[in-house]
């Protein structure tokens, strides 16, 4: 799932970032795994209930009425479902748009449950056919019904390069026929990867057991779309409701008024409450203005919720008298140091493991603990399956995402691998030089680099140009390229070890963790993928300890945190940790 909190990630190709996360010490002790440090964070959890039913039960004590604003710091490129890769933009959409199957909040934990869909899919026998069927009484804003050529359509049209350029490739690597299809305007009129035997039947063809297929079916890609109301790239513009809310005033780039959807039936909707009136999402802003001035809560800032990190002047708020109105948790992503094995053999990975200055790279970052938590792993503890290890790059030195480096080990270990003071090796790398922060960042890391017998070529480029630079396969780098770190896409490993370290993003001309292809990896990944989902938790934990011990090809860095600076008429904010973002669909307002 891409992020738009820090845009130089990337995912594959590119990966963009969105939420904020914060250090999970508002868990209520009901998780699995540590968060690094030692404390309990929150299951995202598989857990499947093929059976929910609408409506979702009433919150205890809400009240219907109000506007909620959210203010945020990025922008969103668009607003239409194909296209949607972005964290903020899916929380945005699960007021508007559903899917086939959804997520719900139980006791702080994620369950998916149906959503379009009467259940969580009925799978054939080889596993390479996956059969939904819609639910009755399923319409649109417009009083329309919803049909099962309308999912196939929207599944097709995430196939267009120029409709979704920036959405989700599994459909490529598992439907049948997926690699080369260009979607339902520039593709074979005869696909039949997805296809609608009749109103109310969805069917997937698969090239391969896909086990975790009811979990992406719950992204915006499949949001009913009728082919007639379709406006290719004008679509954006005012995609039609399904959920609770629908658009109202939409001006991109700058903001999105959402009010409520007549025509949504809250007895086919196990997942969503609609208590507000409506929402005003509003981007590009000030962050410290903006939660500065919620803190405060005067007028409609007592409304109001924004989920960008908090920033640093205003801990003393919220570990102080304002504790009540700050929320925060685990988001689904883990930020790791990526070095490129082509160029850089293991012992020097290593080395460079054992040099790494975590502590001054987040003290130049202005980072603090409520934005993120050291890491040890690939997988983030809140997924199940999560194994809490520790790897050693060195006898006695741990890579556990803390210290500041040690750079006379360091100069030793370089020296056993061949290199010296008449020899150095050189690590490539690009920065952002038009961010003043990311300058700071990068001078300590060059310093401390240098410091450990590094030859350091740092290579200044704008933000816009570096994402790109990154994110090329034959880029001069050895080091630093995207990812930058990830994002699952769904509470389930398989949607983070295949798109980061297998083959096929290789293949199809993006950047992975290690930039490596390696046939033991692609084998234990598909041996894995073979598996029930339940089956796989334990296994990907397993291949996580394994990579790293055997082939470091990026050094766990740090698990990002959710946060949300919220106002003092706002209630009921909870993160979600499968997105480390509130669940607005449970909001209201005490106005």
């Amino acid at each position: 799932m891409r992020w738009t909190k820090v845009l130089t990630v990337g995912a594959a190709a590119s990966l963009g970032f969105v939420a904020a996360c914060g250090a999970p010490s508002a868990n209520n002790g009901t998780a699995g795994g540590t968060n690094g440090t030692g404390g309990k964070v929150d299951q995202a959890g598989a857990a499947l209930d093929p059976n929910a039913k609408g409506p979702a039960p009433e919150i205890p004590g809400a009240k219907k009425g109000g506007i909620l604003t959210v203010p945020y710091a990025s922008t969103p490129a668009n607003m239409d479902p194909s296209d949607q890769f972005y964290q903020d933009t899916a929380v945005i959409f699960s007021l508007t748009n559903r899917a086939l199957t959804t997520y719900v909040s139980r006791n702080g934990k994620q369950v998916l449950v149906p959503d379009l869909a009467t259940d969580l899919g009925k799978q054939s026998e080889d596993g390479l056919t996956w059969t939904f069927t819609l639910k009755d009484g399923l319409k649109y804003e417009d009083g329309t019904p919803v049909k099962a050529q309308d999912i196939v359509f929207a599944a097709k049209r995430s196939f267009d390069p120029d409709l979704a350029a920036n959405g989700p490739t599994y459909q490529r690597e598992f439907f049948k026929g997926g690699a080369t299809y260009q979607g339902p305007y520039k593709g074979d009129k005869n696909w039949k990867g997805v296809e609608a035997t009749d109103d109310k039947t969805v069917v997937f063809h698969l090239e391969k057991r896909f086990e975790t297929l009811p979990y992406f079916v719950s992204f915006n890609q499949f949001t009913p779309i009728p082919e007639a109301k379709d406006k290719k790239a004008d679509y954006q513009l005012h995609p039609l409701a399904t959920g609770p809310y629908m658009f109202d005033k939409y001006t991109p780039g700058t903001e999105l008024v959402l009010k409520r959807n007549p025509n949504w039936d809250p007895a086919t909707d196990p997942a969503r409450h609609n208590y507000p009136d409506g929402f005003h999402f509003k981007w590009g802003v000030d962050t410290i203005k903006t939660q500065t001035a919620i803190l405060a809560s005067n007028g409609d800032d007592a409304t109001s919720l924004n989920w960008d990190p908090i920033d640093s002047s205003l801990i003393p708020q919220i570990e102080g008298d304002k504790k009540a109105q700050f929320e925060e948790g685990p988001s689904s992503c883990v930020l790791m140091v990526n070095l490129d094995a082509r160029k850089i053999p293991l012992p020097v990975r290593k080395a460079i493991a054992v040099a790494w200055p975590f502590d001054s790279i987040h003290k130049a970052g202005g980072e603090t603990t409520h934005s993120f938590s050291p890491a040890s792993t690939i997988i983030p503890p809140q997924i199940a399956g999560h194994l809490d290890y520790v790897a050693e790059a060195a006898p006695g030195f741990k890579m556990n995402g803390q210290g500041d480096g040690n750079p006379d080990e360091a100069k030793k270990m370089l020296a056993a691998a061949g290199y010296g003071p008449d020899k150095p090796f050189e690590l490539v790398y690009y920065y952002t030089n038009d961010d003043d922060i990311a300058q700071k960042v990068n001078q300590v890391r060059k310093q401390k680099l240098e410091a450990a017998g590094f030859k350091v070529q740092d290579i200044g480029a704008p933000a816009a140009e570096r994402r790109k630079l990154v994110g090329d396969p034959k880029g001069k780098y050895n080091m630093l390229q995207s990812p930058r770190g990830w994002c699952f896409d769904w509470p389930s490993a398989d949607s983070i070890i295949p798109p980061t370290f297998g083959t096929i993003a290789l293949s199809q001309g993006g950047t992975t963790f290690g930039n490596f292809s390696d046939a033991k990896i692609d084998a234990e990944i598909k041996r894995i993928q073979q598996l029930s989902i339940t089956e796989q938790g334990p296994e990907w934990g397993k291949m996580d300890k394994w990579l790293t011990e055997n082939y470091l090809l990026a050094i766990p860095d740090n698990n990002d945190k959710g946060n949300a600076v919220f106002g003092t008429k706002v209630m009921n904010v909870h993160n979600n940790p499968n997105k480390g973002m509130p669940d607005l669909t449970d909001v209201w307002l005490n106005s």
